[in-house]
């Protein structure tokens, strides 16, 4: 393997394409609704876990981060209402699973 393989240096601009495309795709399995609520659940998690990382590469970059005033409320507004329902759910009881005073 004499032929040496060109290596793409990733720039900060080209991961944020990257996370937003990420996001984009992860939001439209939100809305699919051939996907089961755990898997629309778990596409939930994935959103949140790229949407952090997308908020971290745009303060590398000097950019004000743009999910400062999103909170989760605002999120569930725009999912499907049993999709909602579930995760506020799930949420409740994890929250119980996980309270000290049971």
């Amino acid at each position: 393997m004499s032929a040496q393989i060109k290596k793409e240096q990733a720039t900060v601009e080209k991961l944020i394409a990257m996370e937003w495309d990420i996001l984009q795709d992860l939001r439209r399995m939100l809305v699919n609704p051939k996907l089961s609520a755990a898997e629309k659940i778990r596409a939930a998690n994935a959103i949140a876990y790229h949407a952090s990382v997308l908020n971290k590469l745009l303060a590398q970059k000097g950019e004000n981060p743009q999910f400062n005033d999103m909170n989760l409320g605002d999120f569930i507004k725009g999912v499907e209402k049993r999709t909602a329902r579930r995760i506020r759910v799930e949420f409740i009881r994890w929250t119980k699973r996980l309270s000290l005073t049971k």
